[in-house]
């Protein structure tokens, strides 16, 4: 099922919610309303508990190609700068979503478009997507996060290559740089993407939540303060019950690292000569290993500091 808010669509596919930029008419460019209109989103699909990854994408030939410029040239100082943090908020949204984000790439991702990008937990990139930061050739610089989260994706000569320069990267010296995790021909964009979102879903909800946390302040912390809030984090992740119910299924007595099937419903007949049931081809091919039971927290409504009219 599909929800339209103009500029912004939301459709869940299994464990991931899809929210597609739809202005393909402006190459998805980033309006104040249409910010707003993603700030409700994220509200909505942080709180739905069957929406394990989040993805983001454009529809067209763009994924995002920045900040609508509609009327900027008349702009003062005091509407830049606001300008400036609507979209760096959208961005920090994002980048601390309790949930896993992945940028699926299709086409341009320019400007606020990047900046969305390298906001997201991982990106994955059609082979005719493009990346760059051009704002400089307009007098202006990188203002969503783009100039403080590009040099911690790609270090920091390469960040300002791209930010002084203006310079088109590719989606192969994307993945060179670090800046996308793979690039997959147009048609494979939605399909790995959507395999990608599956196998993430597969750990615990509050797991990759602390585990994001932490990789998310690794860079900002010395190593011991790092390993200290990692401790905390850790603990966490057991207070919330999730350990124990999965742990659960693996407790079994003796010194053995991994508990199978067989070994879970009990022992095991001697299969008899000649006996070619399915039970004894699985013995012969060697046991299943267990899987872990997924265990998704309640769902947490979202923050009255997240209603759509907080840039009002």
């Amino acid at each position: 099922m599909a929800e339209d808010s103009d500029t912004v669509l939301f459709e869940r596919r299994g464990v991931a919610g899809w929210i597609v930029f739809s202005r393909p008419e402006r190459m998805n460019a980033l309006s104040p309303q249409m910010v707003r209109a993603m700030w409700a989103q994220l509200a909505k699909v942080e709180a739905d508990p069957e929406v394990r990854v989040l993805v983001l994408t454009g529809q067209g030939d763009a994924f995002c190609a920045g900040m609508d410029m509609a009327g900027l040239e008349q702009a003062n100082a005091m509407a830049a700068r606001r300008r400036s943090r609507e979209i760096q908020m959208l961005t920090g949204r994002i980048a601390e979503l309790s949930l896993p984000t992945i940028a699926a790439v299709g086409g341009v991702a320019m400007g606020a478009g990047l900046e969305i990008c390298l906001a997201c937990d991982l990106a994955v990139a059609s082979e005719g997507a493009r990346f760059a930061f051009p704002e400089a050739r307009l007098g202006m610089i990188p203002c969503g996060g783009g100039t403080q989260r590009l040099a911690r994706v790609v270090g920091l000569r390469r960040a300002r290559d791209m930010i002084f320069s203006g310079r088109i990267l590719d989606a192969a010296l994307a993945v060179e740089w670090g800046l996308v995790n793979e690039a997959v021909s147009d048609m494979e964009l939605a399909d790995t993407v959507q395999e990608m979102a599956e196998k993430i879903a597969a750990g615990g909800r509050i797991a990759l939540y602390q585990a994001k946390r932490c990789i998310n302040h690794a860079l900002d912390m010395d190593l011991g303060r790092g390993l200290e809030y990692e401790t905390e984090c850790f603990t966490t992740c057991f207070a919330s019950g999730e350990p124990a119910a999965a742990l659960r299924r693996f407790t079994t007595p003796g010194p053995q690292e991994e508990v199978t099937v067989a070994e879970a419903d009990g022992p095991a007949e001697a299969p008899q000569p000649g006996d070619e049931s399915p039970r004894a081809e699985a013995e012969e091919e060697g046991p299943e290993t267990l899987a872990v039971e997924e265990v998704a927290p309640p769902a947490q409504p979202p923050d009255d500091d997240y209603d759509e009219d907080i840039f009002e």
